[in-house]
């Protein structure tokens, strides 16, 4: 009997093995949709110099978080939009409506950047900048965050240092004629003359400018010179400026625009150049040069100008628009509707390489802003932090505006 038991036991499991195996296998689990991220890049344009860096900046940011982000894979999509509003409004409507990205990045300059916010307005899809955004962006709506602040913002802190530490009281302007080096100017000039300072005279150059020679002749006497231009004109200018026998400090009221390559190709007369930067690879902290060495173990493979180091702010920059977005994602654990990422990026307080970054109730970003110079380190012109304004509204304050004279 008790073998019976046994034998008709193990008749059973055979069936029950059978019927397994019969079975068809559980479908797998569908994979999960990918974070799309549109970054409206400059491959061509006036802005194009340091494309390579910030595609590498952003490469780097997703290497980070492990090419996912609340257990979806994130996708990053580029397009061209050539420096020009018209066309980066054509492809972030592109990106959109086909592409269905998530969020939106960029671009450069300025005022391409304005045009795609104020496209955004009826979809309110998050749009980050790259750099200092334009007022009239921000003042779009609740879509738009500048964790790097404003031109005027970034222009302000140089105004102060120029006064209060350099203790210069007379200052001659020139700059591009096109809105952002406007604004970048007139936060430095703002500064300077609330704190007591005098601006002499104001230039403005138009940007096909190929000779500086009539400007520079025309250009009175002062304790300084406050400047903004784009790369290829920054460039062209201060070596006329040296041409020309002047020695007045260079105070680039705004973003540095020109990478280790242009302070190389200047020499030494790039050095002490002051400028401006919420973050710089030449901040000496161990964050950053900790920060330095990752990016040049995920870039090293890379030509020095497809990106290799980060000699350029407009990579960090873009590191830090794609951290800050990946961030808010994993706040929201993976949820990307528009309302809910909007909510989260304005909530968010991310620590970085520079300091905590945050957004003010406005979308513009909260963090340190660093005076920069221009110093040689072996063989390479680069720049450090020469003064910090820490936790700041990367903004100008409200009670300077106008402080400096229409000129």
């Amino acid at each position: 009997m008790k073998k019976k038991i046994i034998t008709l036991l193990g008749i059973v499991c055979l069936v029950l093995i059978l019927v397994a195996c019969a079975a068809p296998a559980p479908a797998p689990a569908p994979a999960a949709k990918p974070v799309k991220i549109g970054n409206l890049a400059c491959f061509t344009g006036h802005s194009a110099d340091a494309n390579p860096w910030m595609l590498s900046g952003a490469e780097l940011a997703i290497y980070e978080f492990g090419g996912e982000v609340a257990g979806r894979p994130i996708e990053l999509i580029n397009e061209d939009s050539a420096s020009d509003p018209t066309i980066a409004v054509d492809k972030a409507r592109k990106m959109l409506e086909v592409d269905k990205v998530d969020v939106l990045i960029g671009p450069l300059p300025a005022s391409a950047a304005a045009a795609v916010s104020a496209f955004l307005v009826e979809s309110r899809t998050p749009h980050l900048g790259i750099c200092e955004n334009m007022l009239e962006s921000i003042q779009l709506g609740d879509h738009v965050f500048a964790h790097d602040g404003t031109h005027r913002g970034t222009g302000y802190v140089v105004g102060l240092y120029a006064y209060d530490v350099l203790g210069l009281r007379a200052a001659t302007v020139m700059h591009d004629d096109i809105i952002f080096a406007e604004e970048f100017v007139q936060g430095g000039m703002d500064a300077f003359v609330s704190r007591g300072g005098k601006i002499i005279q104001r230039q403005r150059t138009p940007m096909d400018t190929m000779d500086y020679g009539p400007y520079l002749t025309a250009m009175k006497k002062a304790d300084a010179i406050m400047y903004w231009f784009v790369p290829h004109n920054a460039f062209r200018f201060i070596n006329q400026y040296y041409e020309y026998g002047y020695d007045m400090p260079l105070l680039q009221t705004g973003c540095t625009t020109l990478g280790e390559q242009h302070l190389r190709d200047i020499g030494d007369n790039s050095l002490g150049m002051i400028s401006a930067a919420s973050y710089d690879a030449g901040i000496d902290t161990p964050a950053v040069r900790e920060f330095v060495d990752r990016w040049v173990k995920v870039n090293g493979h890379k030509a020095e100008e497809q990106g290799r180091f980060p000699a350029y702010n407009e990579g960090l920059t873009m590191y830090m628009s794609v951290r800050l977005v990946l961030e808010a994602i994993k706040a929201t654990n993976g949820d990307t509707t528009p309302a809910v990422l909007r909510k989260a990026l304005s909530n968010l307080k991310a620590d970085s390489p520079w300091g905590p970054v945050s957004f003010n109730e406005d979308g513009v970003g909260i963090g340190n802003k660093y005076v920069l110079k221009v110093v040689k380190i072996g063989d390479r012109y680069t720049r450090t932090d020469a003064h910090s304004y820490e936790q700041i509204v990367r903004d100008e304050p409200a009670e300077v505006k106008g402080a400096a004279p229409k000129m």
